[in-house]
């Protein structure tokens, strides 16, 4: 993993610089010999949005009547291993934390009991079958790829996430000033969606 990449990308969405962390990690995967992996440039997952909004809008009305909703928290499965099936669950919290401290993601009042699919990317899960099945992640060059690749995937789903929080605005719904927080299964690249 590039972690100066990491690093950079975590300052741009601390900053709530989105756009250019994806922007950065696309100009750093081009820079590199054209792969599989480079598929995932240009591509986002805003046709889901209309699915997405549905899907926090029914885990908020349930949650809402357990606890006071002060964060949703989502992660995305650990996608590049579970190649067959990408998905996200979200998490409610009675209490907002920091992005100093991530401790307090594991003290959720309640998960979704349903996930939901992330699909329109279903051309790079096979990309990632075969690069884990074929073990290329011994091609130093190719396994580059793959990693950043990983990074713009997180970063879309949260591009996603911002795009869905601006609908909720737009609609005036319940759940459109509850912070939500957005990653994928083993990264501390959380964002933190904002208006």
């Amino acid at each position: 993993m590039d972690f100066d990449l990491v690093d950079e990308l975590n300052r741009y969405l601390l900053d709530n610089k989105l756009e250019l962390a994806i922007e950065v990690a696309e100009k750093k995967l081009s820079n590199l010999s054209s792969t599989e992996f480079h598929k995932i440039i240009g591509r986002d997952l805003k046709p889901l949005s209309e699915n997405l909004t549905s899907y926090i809008t029914a885990f908020y009305s349930q949650s809402k009547n357990k606890f006071e909703v002060k964060a949703i928290y989502s992660e995305m499965n650990g996608f590049t291993i579970n190649y067959d099936l990408w998905f996200i669950d979200l998490f409610g919290y009675s209490e907002l934390g920091t992005l100093d401290d991530l401790d307090w993601l594991s003290e959720f009042e309640y998960s979704s009991e349903k996930s939901m699919s992330i699909s329109s990317f279903e051309d790079l899960q096979s990309v990632y079958e075969e690069y884990m099945e074929n073990e290329k992640w011994r091609d130093k060059e190719l396994e580059k790829a793959c990693k950043i690749c990983e990074l713009l995937i997180i970063l879309r789903l949260q591009e996603l996430f911002k795009e869905v929080k601006t609908i909720a605005v737009q609609r005036n719904l319940d759940w459109k000033d509850i912070p939500l927080f957005v990653t994928a299964h083993d990264y501390e690249m959380i964002y933190e969606v904002k208006k």
